[in-house]
């Protein structure tokens, strides 16, 4: 990718108002909402943008009712406005749009910067065309045209047809044979590679035996126009017999446009925005799941941007680039029928922290108790946020299954947490499994020798003490001590510096399993090393909650920008106590 886009705000576009959408790290962005909140008039507007054609534009469909009906003449035109970076130079290309009809007579504006220069319309155009494939692919439409147009023209079209449109097709019959083998010989290729993709989709369902399906692509005997032909060729999918692609179940359909999409990523030069609505659309639980996580691998190679109405598509541990949009409605009185009233409609980006978000998105969906964001047939239990935000940033560094984590308050509150579990999955027809991490400190050993043989009616728990880095199990170690040495004692020295304070040198690190220190937890030996460093300074205790904070988003912070390969081979321990307790999870 050399373009990303970043910014994209929308006025008076059909049931959106005034709305700025600000896309953060990560190239998958979810919108999910209620139904009729705006959320594919969202996408609908970023195809308008990518393609500003007039035709793509009607007042009496895009234009929000009341503007056209109550207040007309007033703001009477549609805004859109993106901001797109180059991510090699981070240079900024600041493009708005403005979508107007006046007696009839619709137009067009197109104003822009790179940086501060200003862009001619024509260059505005080229750089939105000469860069960018723009797909939109509508909920209730899971037909593929466009995605086999741009196949086709790409990979066939190229073969030389072109050359020989002006000329008697009559005299150059040879030719066309030549160029219909040819295209075969292409099509035959696209056929074996996207059922391969296709194939490798299915293997996640249990109930399809992948090898029974092939994509076929019937090419037609004679072609005499340029333009005909994506539309003459067509899609079929092979499962014993030759049907129609359109007269398969619309999972399969969806399926298959997975694949497609696969297929564009991996041969387009450009760079590519996804618009898809609802991709669960007709999907059982099991494809959504594996559709989702295949969304998030192809987003590294092109920016997608989904709607939702699926839990299985919102990742809850990760809501940065997750938008809940909500409707508003405002009693309004028509400026030319006086007396008469009518409601303004507006869509709005619901605004609040992480935990506000989920929360919100969690009463969206309708998930409430005993649904599956509370208790999951598998969970880990873990004392604090700190706890469960290192798992998460390992476990993803690693591409490890990520159980649902609960966080019980410290270790003291696990006997009353998990009685509130117990007590809460009563009402579950299966019994979830759970996994609850002890530190080996005095309260931790106390916890787990009350707990560890314990039975609940409705829960199957296990108890599981932390290990340190190198698999050593000495009393008093916490969660700092399972961390990578060197990643954790980088994390203290970026407080220490900024406290200018004397860090902790390699010398230092090297004392940490000497006999003298072996045995001491990494935070009581830290507190030590740093005291005898800065003598002539007030004590630092690296036990006190803010520092275990700071220190615990630190390190999340490096582990999910720094390679850990060269870790995880001096101290390959880490990644394999992660793998026991999500077997035992699972």
């Amino acid at each position: 990718m050399k373009f990303k886009l970043s910014e994209f705000t929308i006025k008076n576009f059909r049931s959106i108002s005034s709305i700025k959408l600000i896309i953060n790290d990560g190239n998958l962005i979810t919108i999910c909402g209620s139904n009729n909140v705006g959320k594919t008039n969202f996408l609908r507007a970023l195809n308008l943008f990518f393609d500003p054609q007039i035709e793509n534009f009607s007042a009496e469909e895009d234009i929000p009712y009341h503007i056209v009906e109550g207040s007309r003449g007033q703001g009477y035109a549609i805004s859109l406005k993106a901001k797109i970076i180059e991510i090699e130079s981070n240079i900024a290309y600041s493009i708005s749009q403005s979508f107007t009809e006046k007696k009839g007579i619709k137009e067009i504006t197109l104003k822009g910067k790179r940086d501060n220069i200003d862009l001619t319309e024509k260059e505005i155009r080229d750089f939105l065309t000469k860069n960018f494939k723009f797909f939109f692919v509508e909920a209730s439409n899971v037909n593929i045209p466009k995605l086999v147009s741009e196949i086709v023209n790409d990979e066939i079209l190229p073969l030389g047809l072109d050359k020989r449109r002006g000329k008697n097709q009559k005299d150059s019959l040879a030719k066309l044979d030549e160029f219909i083998e040819l295209s075969k010989q292409t099509v035959g290729k696209i056929e074996n590679e996207l059922t391969k993709i296709f194939q490798s989709l299915l293997k996640d369902v249990d109930s399809i035996d992948s090898n029974d399906w092939k994509l076929q692509i019937r090419f037609p005997e004679y072609l005499f126009l340029r333009d005909a032909i994506s539309k003459i060729i067509e899609f079929t999918l092979f499962d014993t017999n030759e049907r129609k692609l359109e007269t398969k179940g619309s999972g399969i359909q969806r399926t298959i446009l997975l694949s497609l999409i696969q297929y564009v990523n991996s041969r387009t030069k450009k760079d590519i925005i996804w618009a898809i609505d609802e991709p669960e659309a007709f999907l059982q639980a099991g494809l959504q799941k594996s559709l989702y996580s295949k969304l998030v691998s192809e987003s590294n190679s092109s920016q997608i941007i989904i709607t939702t109405h699926s839990h299985f598509f919102i990742d809850v541990n990760d809501l940065k680039n997750t938008f809940l949009f909500e409707g508003t409605k405002e009693l309004k009185e028509y400026s030319r029928k006086k007396g008469l009233l009518f409601y303004k409609l507006n869509t709005v980006i619901f605004k609040g922290s992480n935990f506000e978000q989920a929360q919100k998105i969690k009463e969206n969906f309708g998930i409430g108790r005993n649904d599956s964001w509370e208790v999951m047939p598998f969970n880990l239990l873990v004392e604090g946020q700190e706890d469960k935000d290192l798992f998460i940033a390992l476990m993803k560094k690693f591409n490890l299954p990520i159980p649902n984590i609960l966080v019980g308050g410290g270790v003291d509150k696990y006997p009353g947490f998990l009685q509130f579990l117990n007590d809460f999955c009563s009402e579950l027809e299966y019994k979830p499994k759970i996994v609850a991490i002890f530190d080996r400190d005095s309260a931790g050993r106390n916890r787990f020798n009350s707990l560890n043989n314990k039975t609940y009616d409705c829960l199957e728990l296990n108890c599981s003490f932390i290990n340190r880095f190198d698999d050593e199990k000495f009393n008093d170690i916490e969660l700092e001590d399972f961390i990578y040495p060197d990643l954790f004692f980088d994390s203290v020295n970026k407080f220490l510096r900024k406290k200018k304070y004397s860090q902790i040198k390699k010398s230092d690190r090297k004392k940490r399993t000497l006999p003298a220190y072996n045995r001491k937890a990494i935070l009581d030996f830290t507190t030590e090393i740093c005291r005898q460093n800065n003598e002539d300074k007030n004590e630092i205790n690296f036990n006190t909650l803010n520092m275990k904070l700071f220190l615990s988003k630190t390190i999340c912070d490096t582990i999910s920008k720094k390679d850990l390969s060269a870790y995880d081979k001096e101290h390959p321990k880490i990644k394999q106590y992660l793998k026991e307790i999500i077997n035992t999870c699972g």
